[in-house]
């Protein structure tokens, strides 16, 4: 197996250009979903959720984000390892880490799942539940900005040749082809 591309989204793009782009794309996409949804739902009486709920929502959103990465890889049998860590000492993060290599489609899965097991249901609850539309746009606008760096990293795993392996290491992915 030879390594086609090695994959490191923060060196190629760097990780304060990330963070922007991330706020960026989280702002912006709170704005395009917000116009809409507020013309369909204008005559509804909203529910102000409580700060803690609010709050308790946004710890929880990183954590639900990494196990949709990791519900794909538990239908294929491969072996992968879940670990919690603390980031600044209150914030609890979760580590995905899988121990085998990946098919393409396999790996193109895994790097959708987030946006099709959170995103697509937040916006669909806040079609259901007009009472909790802002908020449930809120979620999804931060999640879409979340997203960014599997968005980038999926442009990689479109463009790799059809019978690829991914592998993942430390802080990147290499994507391995049959030697000739």
């Amino acid at each position: 197996m030879t390594c086609w591309k090695t994959v490191n989204i923060s060196k190629e793009f760097g990780q304060n250009r990330l963070l922007i782009l991330s706020i960026f794309l989280g702002i912006i996409s709170f704005i395009v979903l917000f116009i809409p949804f507020s013309i369909l739902h204008q005559n509804v009486l909203l529910h102000d959720p409580v700060f803690w709920q609010v709050l308790l929502g946004l710890l929880i959103l990183p954590i639900l984000h990494k196990l949709a990465h990791a519900f794909p890889i538990a239908f294929t049998r491969k072996e992968f390892k879940l670990k919690w860590y603390f980031k600044y000492k209150y914030i609890p993060l979760l580590k995905l880490n899988v121990r085998s290599s990946l098919s393409k489609r396999t790996s193109i899965i895994m790097i959708l799942a987030p946006t099709l097991v959170i995103t697509l249901p937040l916006l669909v609850g806040a079609l259901a539940f007009p009472t909790f539309y802002p908020i449930l746009i809120v979620f999804a606008s931060i999640h879409i900005g979340i997203s960014l760096t599997d968005w980038l990293i999926l442009s990689f795993f479109i463009k790799a040749p059809k019978k690829c392996i991914v592998e993942k290491s430390k802080n990147n992915y290499d994507i391995l082809v049959q030697s000739p």
